[in-house]
Protein backbone atom coordinates (compact mmCIF):
# COMPACT_ATOMS: atom_id res chain seq x y z
CA UNK A 1 0.00 0.00 0.00
CA UNK A 2 1.62 3.27 -0.91
CA UNK A 3 -1.47 5.97 -1.04
CA UNK A 4 -4.01 6.76 1.26
CA UNK A 5 -7.18 8.95 2.55
CA UNK A 6 -8.20 9.46 5.64
CA UNK A 7 -11.01 12.14 7.00
CA UNK A 8 -9.59 15.06 9.31
CA UNK A 9 -13.38 15.80 11.68
CA UNK A 10 -13.11 18.98 12.73
CA UNK A 11 -13.80 19.68 16.98
CA UNK A 12 -15.89 22.12 18.98
CA UNK A 13 -15.10 22.98 22.78
CA UNK A 14 -18.49 22.60 24.49
CA UNK A 15 -16.22 24.24 27.47
CA UNK A 16 -12.93 25.88 27.56
CA UNK A 17 -11.07 26.97 30.49
CA UNK A 18 -7.46 28.82 30.67
CA UNK A 19 -5.19 28.97 33.11
CA UNK A 20 -2.51 31.26 33.78
CA UNK A 21 0.40 31.04 31.56
CA UNK A 22 2.92 28.52 32.62
CA UNK A 23 6.95 28.89 32.77
CA UNK A 24 7.62 27.31 29.43
CA UNK A 25 4.82 29.67 27.91
CA UNK A 26 1.85 27.29 27.57
CA UNK A 27 -1.26 27.84 29.54
CA UNK A 28 -3.39 25.13 31.18
CA UNK A 29 -6.25 24.07 30.02
CA UNK A 30 -9.78 22.37 30.33
CA UNK A 31 -11.82 21.53 27.85
CA UNK A 32 -14.24 19.06 27.14
CA UNK A 33 -13.72 18.40 23.18
CA UNK A 34 -16.20 16.75 20.71
CA UNK A 35 -15.38 15.76 17.08
CA UNK A 36 -18.30 16.56 14.49
CA UNK A 37 -18.58 15.41 10.87
CA UNK A 38 -17.60 18.04 9.13
CA UNK A 39 -14.54 16.95 7.77
CA UNK A 40 -11.06 18.03 5.74
CA UNK A 41 -9.64 14.83 3.25
CA UNK A 42 -5.74 14.18 3.63
CA UNK A 43 -4.45 11.92 1.33
CA UNK A 44 -1.20 10.85 1.78
CA UNK A 45 1.28 9.06 -1.15
CA UNK A 46 4.48 7.48 -0.52
CA UNK A 47 6.93 6.67 -3.44
CA UNK A 48 8.36 3.30 -3.03
CA UNK A 49 11.69 4.61 -4.89
CA UNK A 50 12.51 6.77 -2.39
CA UNK A 51 16.46 8.31 -2.11
CA UNK A 52 16.85 11.23 0.34
CA UNK A 53 14.43 12.99 2.25
CA UNK A 54 11.45 14.95 0.00
CA UNK A 55 7.95 15.86 1.07
CA UNK A 56 5.77 18.07 -0.73
CA UNK A 57 2.27 19.29 0.57
CA UNK A 58 -0.56 20.27 -1.88
CA UNK A 59 -3.48 22.21 -0.27
CA UNK A 60 -6.69 23.31 -1.94
CA UNK A 61 -7.28 26.28 0.28
CA UNK A 62 -3.98 29.26 -1.21
CA UNK A 63 -4.80 30.83 1.90
CA UNK A 64 -2.84 27.36 3.92
CA UNK A 65 0.66 27.20 3.57
CA UNK A 66 2.10 24.28 1.79
CA UNK A 67 5.27 24.75 2.76
CA UNK A 68 7.51 23.23 6.17
CA UNK A 69 5.09 25.56 8.06
CA UNK A 70 2.06 23.54 7.34
CA UNK A 71 1.24 21.31 10.09
CA UNK A 72 1.14 18.25 8.04
CA UNK A 73 4.65 18.57 6.72
CA UNK A 74 5.55 19.23 10.53
CA UNK A 75 4.17 15.73 12.05
CA UNK A 76 5.58 13.85 8.99
CA UNK A 77 8.88 14.97 10.15
CA UNK A 78 8.68 14.55 13.78
CA UNK A 79 7.15 11.19 12.30
CA UNK A 80 10.03 10.55 10.89
CA UNK A 81 12.62 11.51 13.17
CA UNK A 82 10.65 9.66 15.90
CA UNK A 83 11.01 6.33 14.25
CA UNK A 84 14.62 6.56 12.59
CA UNK A 85 13.20 6.88 9.16
CA UNK A 86 15.61 8.07 7.45
CA UNK A 87 14.48 8.10 3.63
CA UNK A 88 10.78 9.04 1.63
CA UNK A 89 9.17 10.20 -0.90
CA UNK A 90 5.91 11.75 0.08
CA UNK A 91 3.25 14.05 -0.99
CA UNK A 92 0.32 14.93 1.03
CA UNK A 93 -3.07 16.67 -0.58
CA UNK A 94 -5.29 18.53 1.63
CA UNK A 95 -8.79 18.90 0.97
CA UNK A 96 -10.00 21.48 2.79
CA UNK A 97 -13.70 21.90 3.93
CA UNK A 98 -12.97 22.81 7.85
CA UNK A 99 -12.46 26.70 7.77
CA UNK A 100 -8.79 27.96 8.86
CA UNK A 101 -8.11 29.79 12.13
CA UNK A 102 -11.47 29.50 13.12
CA UNK A 103 -11.39 27.20 15.99
CA UNK A 104 -12.19 24.39 14.86
CA UNK A 105 -8.85 22.63 14.86
CA UNK A 106 -8.47 22.20 10.99
CA UNK A 107 -5.04 22.01 11.22
CA UNK A 108 -4.76 19.75 14.00
CA UNK A 109 -7.15 17.46 12.77
CA UNK A 110 -5.06 17.16 9.16
CA UNK A 111 -1.67 16.78 11.25
CA UNK A 112 -3.75 13.81 13.00
CA UNK A 113 -5.17 12.51 9.65
CA UNK A 114 -1.10 12.72 8.43
CA UNK A 115 0.23 10.64 10.99
CA UNK A 116 -2.60 7.91 11.17
CA UNK A 117 -1.68 7.56 7.18
CA UNK A 118 2.35 7.57 7.65
CA UNK A 119 1.35 5.05 10.83
CA UNK A 120 0.07 2.55 8.02
CA UNK A 121 1.97 3.17 5.14
CA UNK A 122 5.35 3.14 6.43
CA UNK A 123 4.15 -0.08 8.78
CA UNK A 124 5.34 1.05 11.86
CA UNK A 125 2.24 -0.08 13.87
CA UNK A 126 2.60 2.82 16.58
CA UNK A 127 0.27 2.77 19.07
CA UNK A 128 -2.32 6.11 19.84
CA UNK A 129 -0.51 6.91 22.99
CA UNK A 130 2.74 6.97 20.86
CA UNK A 131 1.35 8.99 18.23
CA UNK A 132 -0.36 11.24 20.53
CA UNK A 133 2.99 12.21 22.03
CA UNK A 134 4.92 13.21 18.42
CA UNK A 135 1.41 15.01 18.02
CA UNK A 136 1.48 16.96 21.42
CA UNK A 137 4.81 18.37 20.18
CA UNK A 138 3.89 20.05 17.21
CA UNK A 139 0.38 21.55 18.27
CA UNK A 140 -2.10 20.88 21.67
CA UNK A 141 -5.05 19.49 19.58
CA UNK A 142 -3.75 16.48 17.96
CA UNK A 143 -3.69 14.16 20.76
CA UNK A 144 -7.71 15.10 21.02
CA UNK A 145 -8.26 14.99 17.30
CA UNK A 146 -6.15 11.30 17.26
CA UNK A 147 -8.42 10.36 20.04
CA UNK A 148 -11.68 11.17 18.75
CA UNK A 149 -14.98 11.02 20.12
CA UNK A 150 -15.97 13.23 23.38
CA UNK A 151 -13.13 14.07 25.60
CA UNK A 152 -12.10 15.86 28.89
CA UNK A 153 -9.17 17.70 28.07
CA UNK A 154 -6.49 19.06 30.52
CA UNK A 155 -2.68 20.50 30.58
CA UNK A 156 -1.80 22.21 26.97
CA UNK A 157 -4.30 19.35 25.72
CA UNK A 158 -2.66 16.47 25.79
CA UNK A 159 -3.81 14.65 28.60
CA UNK A 160 -6.81 13.36 27.35
CA UNK A 161 -9.44 11.31 29.38
CA UNK A 162 -11.89 10.31 26.78
CA UNK A 163 -15.59 10.28 28.49
CA UNK A 164 -17.81 7.30 28.23
CA UNK A 165 -21.30 9.30 27.29
CA UNK A 166 -24.29 7.92 25.29
CA UNK A 167 -24.29 8.34 21.52
CA UNK A 168 -25.05 11.65 21.17
CA UNK A 169 -28.67 12.54 20.13
CA UNK A 170 -28.12 16.19 19.03
CA UNK A 171 -27.56 18.24 16.26
CA UNK A 172 -24.63 20.79 15.50
CA UNK A 173 -24.78 23.88 13.11
CA UNK A 174 -21.41 25.67 12.59
CA UNK A 175 -21.13 29.09 11.03
CA UNK A 176 -17.83 30.97 9.87
CA UNK A 177 -17.97 34.62 9.72
CA UNK A 178 -14.60 35.14 8.22
CA UNK A 179 -11.27 36.75 9.66
CA UNK A 180 -9.61 34.16 11.11
CA UNK A 181 -7.93 34.60 15.05
CA UNK A 182 -4.46 33.59 15.15
CA UNK A 183 -4.13 31.33 18.59
CA UNK A 184 -1.33 33.42 19.55
CA UNK A 185 -3.24 35.92 19.65
CA UNK A 186 -5.92 35.18 21.31
CA UNK A 187 -3.93 33.76 24.34
CA UNK A 188 -2.04 37.18 24.62
CA UNK A 189 -5.31 38.83 24.90
CA UNK A 190 -6.40 36.68 27.66
CA UNK A 191 -3.34 37.16 29.44
CA UNK A 192 -3.53 41.35 29.12
CA UNK A 193 -7.47 40.83 30.10
CA UNK A 194 -7.60 38.31 33.41
CA UNK A 195 -10.81 37.32 34.61
CA UNK A 196 -12.23 35.43 37.41
CA UNK A 197 -11.46 31.84 37.54
CA UNK A 198 -13.75 29.78 35.15
CA UNK A 199 -16.97 27.58 36.09
CA UNK A 200 -15.89 24.29 36.76
CA UNK A 201 -17.25 21.50 33.82
CA UNK A 202 -19.63 19.87 36.14
CA UNK A 203 -22.83 20.69 34.67
CA UNK A 204 -22.11 20.36 31.59
CA UNK A 205 -20.29 16.67 32.40
CA UNK A 206 -23.60 15.72 33.91
CA UNK A 207 -25.52 16.61 30.97
CA UNK A 208 -23.33 14.67 28.32
CA UNK A 209 -23.25 11.46 30.58
CA UNK A 210 -26.92 11.64 31.22
CA UNK A 211 -27.51 11.79 27.27
CA UNK A 212 -28.97 14.86 27.23
CA UNK A 213 -28.96 18.22 25.31
CA UNK A 214 -25.65 20.24 26.38
CA UNK A 215 -26.51 23.33 27.47
CA UNK A 216 -23.91 23.88 30.38
CA UNK A 217 -21.56 25.61 27.65
CA UNK A 218 -18.44 28.23 28.71
CA UNK A 219 -15.61 29.65 26.88
CA UNK A 220 -12.85 32.03 28.46
CA UNK A 221 -12.32 33.33 25.13
CA UNK A 222 -15.45 34.81 24.30
CA UNK A 223 -15.07 37.56 26.57
CA UNK A 224 -11.65 38.82 24.57
CA UNK A 225 -12.55 37.66 20.72
CA UNK A 226 -16.27 38.69 20.67
CA UNK A 227 -15.71 42.27 21.40
CA UNK A 228 -12.82 42.44 18.81
CA UNK A 229 -14.68 40.33 16.29
CA UNK A 230 -18.05 42.28 15.30
CA UNK A 231 -19.74 39.38 12.88
CA UNK A 232 -19.35 36.94 15.82
CA UNK A 233 -21.76 38.12 17.95
CA UNK A 234 -24.74 38.87 15.80
CA UNK A 235 -24.07 35.48 14.38
CA UNK A 236 -25.28 33.80 17.89
CA UNK A 237 -28.09 35.76 17.99
CA UNK A 238 -29.23 34.71 15.01
CA UNK A 239 -28.66 31.17 15.18
CA UNK A 240 -30.44 31.06 18.67
CA UNK A 241 -33.23 32.77 16.50
CA UNK A 242 -33.45 30.23 14.26
CA UNK A 243 -34.12 27.84 17.07
CA UNK A 244 -30.49 26.50 18.52
CA UNK A 245 -31.01 25.88 22.14
CA UNK A 246 -27.32 26.53 23.09
CA UNK A 247 -24.82 28.67 21.03
CA UNK A 248 -21.03 29.30 21.74
CA UNK A 249 -17.75 29.95 20.34
CA UNK A 250 -15.31 26.96 19.49
CA UNK A 251 -11.86 27.33 20.72
CA UNK A 252 -9.93 31.03 20.00
CA UNK A 253 -12.99 31.42 17.56
CA UNK A 254 -14.14 32.95 16.11
CA UNK A 255 -16.28 30.07 14.44
CA UNK A 256 -19.45 29.89 16.24
CA UNK A 257 -21.35 26.47 16.77
CA UNK A 258 -25.20 26.27 17.90
CA UNK A 259 -26.66 23.24 19.32
CA UNK A 260 -29.96 21.61 17.68
CA UNK A 261 -32.60 18.63 18.82
CA UNK A 262 -32.03 17.30 15.20
CA UNK A 263 -29.85 17.60 12.28
CA UNK A 264 -32.86 18.39 10.14
CA UNK A 265 -32.91 21.25 12.25
CA UNK A 266 -29.66 22.29 11.67
CA UNK A 267 -29.47 21.80 8.32
CA UNK A 268 -32.99 24.00 8.15
CA UNK A 269 -30.85 26.62 9.87
CA UNK A 270 -27.86 26.13 8.10
CA UNK A 271 -29.40 26.87 4.62
CA UNK A 272 -31.06 29.97 6.43
CA UNK A 273 -27.42 31.20 6.94
CA UNK A 274 -26.39 29.97 3.32
CA UNK A 275 -29.08 32.61 1.78
CA UNK A 276 -28.02 35.52 3.75
CA UNK A 277 -24.30 34.55 2.36
CA UNK A 278 -23.01 33.25 5.72
CA UNK A 279 -20.59 30.03 5.42
CA UNK A 280 -22.29 27.54 7.32
CA UNK A 281 -22.60 23.52 8.06
CA UNK A 282 -24.98 21.02 9.55
CA UNK A 283 -23.14 17.91 11.33
CA UNK A 284 -23.69 15.25 13.69
CA UNK A 285 -21.67 14.68 16.49
CA UNK A 286 -19.12 11.82 16.48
Amino acid sequence: MNALTIEAPAKINLYLAVGPKRPDGYHEITSVMQQIGLYDLVSVTRSPRASGKKIAVHCSDPAVPSDSRNIVWKCAEAFFEAFGIGEYDLFIDLEKHIPSSAGLAGGSSDGAAALKALNLLFGVRADTGTLMRIGAKIGADIPFCLAGGTCLCRGIGERIAPLAVPAPSYAVLVAFPGGGISTREAYRLLDEHPAPPAPAPDALLDELLAGGMPRSLFNDFERVILPRHPGAPPLKDRMTALGASSVLMSGSGPAVFGLFPALSDARSARDALLAEGIPAWAAKPL
